[in-house]
């Protein structure tokens, strides 16, 4: 940094600071993203070093003035990208990559209240970062003027160096990460996979996150594989002999293997973890060898092998041929037949369900499918990674729309494509604008007649605008055009939860009258009601035309609600309680925890410290035809998501899928449940394990590593195909 100029005097490189300071908004953008000091940070201030000496390099021309005011240009373009990411994280529970942000920024105008509300709660932090800026353009400018206008100029020598240095610099980075292990889930497994942005942030830190998005960006442009990227990194990786990943794929084992049931078809032993409500075992099981149906198509993997020489390809086909596909149950083709009413409502939670304030999504619960451990895990891009998943039982890709990519392929597993060829009028409708998220273009894909505001469909209601006027102008179209099967993408409990700008808080108000709540916690309450009135509306309507003993109703989140504040959460379960009437509670272990807790604020069960319970939820499988089976209600105990849905709606109503190629699985099946969220934690009935802090936890039990392997493999596959099917358009392939 000091070096004697053409006058012998000792001068100070300011160009020198850039680093320091990338390095000091590494370790603040760290502490304001995660809130603490760890040993991830330093892998975050390694890997600032390689963009620092870029910087250098094109900051390293004989204009002086010029370097500098490129040095702050490139500086602040980081600190913008920081501030943006904090405010998305203070909102969504996430990162952003730069494929959604290119897309999604004119959309995101719209809710400028609650960007600006993100901003201030993450003030301290956009302050700080700002500043540091400031501070370095204020040091550069001291420095290059104490030198007293001596231009120390950029040898030939020193542009080498900084070129070494963007060069080299992240391969010295890699290596010490292959040094410090190559496990799943590591900072080197995250370095060399495409699209872990939470990992990254979390774990190589803001500018490698930056970078590699950018070299990912570049390589979908050029049709560069992530396998083809990281073809150098694996063999290395291979001869070190670090890594029993191979091994583990060779040795999978499917889900009922690792849930200790037996796998050999036909020899099906156990139930489906359903219980009737009383607590008496629902099912016996199947005690004895039975030829059983399996949910799969005809595929002949090893003949599409045979015909192709697409690499990625016929990895698929080896892949899907080795799963286990589901066998059909007793609930098998259940409600084949009937009406079929699919609600993916904005920001539903459980904890909205009450006897005297909500009494059809009180009824719809108590008479259905009570899910004891139903998680609603947050994607990506919040609301439309929401839908795809429940719709298409995929895992949406990070940094790609998912949903807007599947539509221009082939999607016959949609619930509207297969039952629009058994004779149903399907419809799918959205109380909001029409352009967004490109639904008027994805949902006819998904064999839907679409309409929302601007595409069919006025409303009086202001934003967001009501579900009640969205159910009332839109029940005539089908309800007299049985067999239907209609879609709901609701609107009204979208945030903010603040009465200037939520008017189904304001239209709502009384509901939380004599509850002692926040504003954010009471209008999160108040604008879901209006779901209520939607639902009791739809009832009604079903019941005068004769068709509600023979509709099937799914209601189901399209992520957890984000908009709430920090300890709002916390505050509606305990103002609720979760207790739904005397008798009935939701989600009984959590509740016990919280009554065993005692008074105090502190403690109190802290829903939003917890990496997985934030994120626990219900949906809702219900039918007037219900009261008369003998099934129902029932309740289902293990662990799943809304990655289940599709699969199981599938399987109540006698629709031909293949169980083999989604990422989710029938939830009344015997397969094992599993949970898995965007990083790649999952939780199992046995372990719960955080793939970002590497902390796992066993759920009583012994502790099984090859068990932990397995499950760590079978998600790392899960991600990995479900990506390749949308990329490949899988189903055009295979479909017979």
């Amino acid at each position: 940094m000091l070096e004697k100029g053409k006058s012998g005097k000792i001068a100070f490189r300011a160009r020198w600071l850039i680093p320091l300071f990338m390095m000091v908004s590494e370790v603040v953008f760290h502490v304001a993203a995660f809130g603490k000091m760890d040993t991830n940070i330093c892998n975050g201030i390694l890997f600032t070093l390689p963009f620092s000496f870029f910087v250098l390099f094109v900051s390293s021309t004989k204009y002086r003035s010029w370097n500098r005011v490129v040095r702050g240009i490139l500086f602040l373009l980081m600190i913008i990208y920081g501030i943006t990411q904090l405010i998305y994280q203070q909102v969504f529970g996430n990162f952003l990559s730069l494929k959604s942000v290119s897309k999604g920024a004119g959309q995101a105008m719209d809710f400028t209240s609650t960007i600006l509300q993100a901003g201030k709660e993450k003030t301290a932090a956009i302050l700080c970062m700002i500043l540091l800026w400031l501070v370095y353009v204020v040091a550069d400018a001291y420095f290059d003027k104490k030198s007293d206008g001596e231009d120390i100029p950029v040898g030939r020598r020193e542009r080498l160096l900084y070129a070494a240095g963007v060069l080299l610099l992240p391969v010295v980075g890699t290596v010490i990460l292959l040094i410090e292990g190559t496990g799943f889930h590591s900072a080197f497994d995250t370095k060399v996979h495409f699209h872990r942005t939470e990992q990254s942030m979390y774990k190589l830190g803001m500018t490698e996150t930056l970078t590699k998005d950018m070299a990912e960006n570049i390589c979908d442009g050029l049709g560069i594989t992530e396998r083809q990227w990281n073809r150098g990194y694996l063999w290395v990786e291979e001869r070190l002999g670090e890594s029993d990943k191979e091994a583990l794929t060779q040795e999978r084992k499917s889900d009922r293997e690792l849930s200790g049931l037996e796998d050999a078809r036909g020899n099906l032993v156990g139930n489906v973890g359903a219980k009737k409500e009383n607590g008496s075992a629902q099912k016996d099981g199947i005690s004895e060898k039975k030829e059983l149906r399996y949910h799969e198509w005809n595929i002949d993997f090893a003949d599409l092998a045979k015909g192709s020489a697409d690499e990625e390809l016929n990895g698929m086909h080896s892949y899907f041929s080795s799963v286990s596909p589901t066998a059909e149950n007793s609930y098998t083709g259940m409600f084949e037949g009937y009406n079929f009413i699919y609600i993916t409502a904005e920001s539903f939670s459980d904890v909205i369900i009450d006897k005297e304030r909500t009494p059809v999504l009180y009824q719809m619960w108590k008479e259905g499918v009570q899910f004891e451990n139903f998680y609603t895990p947050s994607w990506y891009l919040s609301t439309i990674d929401g839908e795809y998943v429940n719709c298409l039982g995929q895992i949406p890709v990070d940094g790609d729309w998912s949903l807007e990519h599947a539509a221009k392929g082939s999607l016959p597993i949609a619930l509207g494509n297969q039952l629009q060829q058994k004779g149903y009028v399907c419809n799918a409708y959205h109380d909001h604008d029409s352009y967004y998220y490109d639904r008027t273009k994805t949902h006819p894909k998904l064999g839907y007649t679409f309409k929302a505001v601007g595409a069919g469909l006025t409303f009086e209601s202001m934003y967001p605008e009501s579900d009640l006027e969205l159910m009332e102008i839109t029940a005539d179209e089908y309800v007299n055009k049985a067999p239907f099967h209609t879609y709901y993408m609701t609107m009204s409990g979208h945030l903010p939860y603040t009465y200037g700008y939520n008017s189904m808080a304001v239209k709502n108000r009384e509901v939380t009258e004599g509850m002692d709540l926040t504003e954010n916690a009471a209008c999160y309450l108040e604008a879901n009601q209006e779901l209520e009135y939607a639902l009791e509306y739809l009832v009604d309507q079903l019941k005068q035309k004769g068709q509600l003993e023979h509709t099937l109703f799914v209601v189901a989140p399209d992520h957890y609600p984000y908009g709430l504040k920090k300890g709002a959460y916390d505050e509606l379960r305990k103002a609720t309680g979760h207790v739904i009437d005397e008798n009935d509670v939701l989600h009984m272990g959590r509740e016990e925890n919280a009554a065993n807790a005692g008074d105090s604020d502190t403690d109190v069960i802290a829903v939003e410290q917890d990496d997985f319970e934030l994120y626990r939820n219900t949906c809702l499988i219900w039918s007037a035809a219900m009261e008369n089976m003998d099934e129902f209600p029932m309740t289902v105990e293990k662990c799943c998501s809304n990655l289940d849905l599709l699969p199981t709606i599938s399987n109540l109503m006698g629709l031909d899928y293949d169980s083999r190629l989604l990422a989710g699985r029938d939830m009344l099946s015997d397969d094992m449940g599993l949970v898995m969220f965007k990083d790649q934690s999952f939780l199992t009935d046995r372990v719960r394990y955080n793939a970002t802090t590497g902390e796992t936890v066993w759920m009583g039990g012994t502790e099984d590593e090859s068990y932990l392997q397995q499950c760590m493999q079978m998600v790392e596959d899960r991600f990995r195909y479900s990506a390749l099917v949308l990329q490949k358009d899988y189903y055009s392939v295979v479909k017979p």
